[in-house]
């Protein structure tokens, strides 16, 4: 006694209020609900008996309505004149049967298949000397070893077959009055699924279904069952019932058979007792539902109250749940002066300092990133180097060095662009050059070993974009890929292309690939020097998470990077 009532003094006020409602109320709607529940179930159990026995009925009238319809198609062709005709004439020429088949034959099959979408193949297996016409007439000799036509050619009678679970057919011998020297076997492929749609339907309702024909062999059986428990019971066992129920291993089962006319077939649908009251679940937790409205009518008053009192403190704790480094928002106010109060205006001077210290961290992380790149290009002497340059360029031309005045020149190039007078913005036109530059001179001291293919649209030239994002890619490519493979001539292609408001510039090669796992590891991995993942870094720092870069590779075939950035025109927001 002293446990409980110590149990009880150690609850939350809003728990004790609670509490206190429901065992004052719990006793006389536990004796409703439980004989609601009672006469409920009792009342769905038999509806739902008889909802199953009509849709059985009526699936099964669907597949005996396809069956005659397919029936009556199948008598139609076999006394048509015009198909006789073309299967039992004597040809005297290839041109005659062509004839007879493009005009007569093909264009009869050809209506029927489009009025019945269900039919999948329609042939005449035929022993006249007729050659083999796509899968409309066929010599009988293809299938005089199957099962089937054992059946069909012992009797003049339309007969339903079916393979596995992917063919439903039927097959009929032609009635050949004046050609008795000519054996006709005519055959009509359906679409399984469809032919049994109804059964499928019924069978994904906690149920099983057999159809076996005349002699007890199953032509088709489906049964699906909620949970991993399989309620399956063998077609031999339902063949020996004559009533409507069945007991197989301990479990109780109704059981519904049905014949389907006109094709010599018998359904069986047999579900678990149990499973039709689970199936009617619904309802019945509606009827529990009203008993739990009586229940909350009874609980409000206390419900009400205990909200008053610690409804905020509540929100304060499922804001706080919520909160992650993308959300750092505090949704509660209070304007109170009690402790809950000043809890809530605490915590929000809280999150308003660490949202300043976040914001700090990130520009002085930008400020790093800037410093980085204009400490690369510091590290060489414009100056000097384009005087160099110049230099060795009017000595080349004056010694008649063609190549070598043509690699100063592109140096010249590649660091003006790349230096950029300082400035982190660039258009996408002077990057173009700076590449094409470090390209050239990467074929001369290559002994122009691979080709390079340059697919550039001119209307990208004139945006902006940070520099030195091509040249690393451009490297990597030479390097690590058409270096590597010496088997055949390299190849190098670069493009630049507009796609709606953003840019897409692709490297290719033509060298050894790489493994999916390496595309994405080389863009987290640091390497020496400005590599793949200074690339990656800056376009995500200055473009944000919609834009990057991504690698596409194929091991022996080549490699693909490909970077997307938005297409900008003015340079001014580089600089923010």
């Amino acid at each position: 006694m002293n446990r409980l009532k110590r149990f009880f003094l150690n609850l939350k006020f809003r728990k004790k209020i609670i509490l206190t409602y429901f065992l004052v109320s719990i006793i006389p709607i536990t004796i409703l609900g439980v004989f609601c529940y009672q006469q409920t179930r009792y009342l769905l159990l038999n509806q739902e008996k008889e909802n199953l026995k009509e849709s059985f009925s009526q699936a099964v009238s669907r597949v005996e309505n396809s069956a005659n319809i397919y029936n009556n198609l199948a008598n139609y062709t076999t006394f048509n004149p015009m198909i006789l005709d073309v299967i039992n004439y004597k040809y005297t020429s290839y041109y005659e049967m062509y004839y007879k088949f493009e005009n007569i034959l093909d264009p009869y099959i050809d209506m029927l298949k489009s009025l019945h979408n269900e039919i999948q193949q329609m042939t005449v297996y035929t022993s006249n000397n007729i050659v083999k016409h796509s899968t409309y007439i066929i010599p009988i000799e293809m299938i005089e070893d199957t099962n089937w036509y054992k059946e069909v050619s012992s009797e003049y009678k339309l007969r339903w077959f079916t393979e596995g679970k992917e063919d439903v057919f039927l097959a009929v011998q032609v009635v050949n009055m004046d050609y008795s020297n000519i054996q006709n076997i005519l055959y009509l492929k359906m679409n399984f699924q469809d032919f049994f749609k109804s059964f499928y339907n019924i069978s994904s309702s906690n149920c099983g279904i057999y159809i076996l024909d005349e002699n007890n062999k199953v032509v088709f059986e489906n049964r699906s069952y909620k949970g991993e428990k399989d309620y399956f019971v063998p077609s031999t066992e339902l063949t020996k019932v004559n009533g409507d129920s069945i007991i197989y291993n301990n479990t109780n089962y109704i059981l519904i058979k049905a014949d389907i006319q006109n094709m010599g077939w018998t359904a069986y649908l047999y579900k678990p007792v149990h499973l039709i009251v689970e199936s009617s679940k619904n309802i019945i937790y509606t009827v529990l539902s009203v008993v739990a409205i009586c229940l909350f009518v009874l609980l409000f008053v206390g419900y009400w109250v205990s909200y008053m009192v610690v409804n905020r403190i509540e929100k304060l704790t499922a804001n706080m749940k919520n909160m992650d480094m993308d959300h750092l928002e505090v949704t509660v106010k209070s304007n109170s002066e009690d402790e809950i109060g000043i809890l809530i205006n605490s915590f929000d001077k809280l999150i308003v300092k660490i949202k300043t210290l976040i914001q700090e961290v990130y520009k002085s992380e930008i400020l790093k990133r800037k410093y980085e790149m204009k400490a690369l290009q510091a590290q060489i002497n414009p100056h000097f180097l384009y005087n160099s340059l110049s230099l060795i360029n009017w000595k080349a031309i004056r010694s008649g060095e063609d190549e070598i005045s043509e690699m100063s020149q592109l140096l010249s190039t590649f660091y003006r662009t790349s230096l950029n007078k300082g400035s982190s913005a660039i258009t996408v036109e002077n990057e173009l050059n700076n590449t094409e530059a470090y390209i050239k001179i990467q074929v001369m001291m290559h002994n122009y070993s691979f080709n390079v293919d340059f697919d550039i649209d001119d209307e990208v030239k004139e945006y902006y974009m940070i520099n030195l994002l091509l040249q690393p890619l451009v490297e990597n490519a030479i390097c690590h890929g058409i270096d590597q493979k010496r088997n055949h001539k390299g190849q190098l292609r670069v493009s630049a292309k507009e796609d709606g408001t953003d840019l897409v510039f692709e490297v290719e090669d033509n060298g050894i690939g790489m493994e999916p796992e390496m595309c994405e590891k080389i863009l987290t991995v640091k390497t020496k020097g400005y590599g793949i993942k200074n690339v990656y870094d800056r376009i995500k720092l200055i473009y944000g998470e919609n834009y990057g870069l991504k690698f596409k590779s194929v091991q022996n075939e080549g490699t693909v990077a490909i970077i997307r950035i938005p297409a900008e025109k003015d340079k001014d927001k580089f600089n923010e």
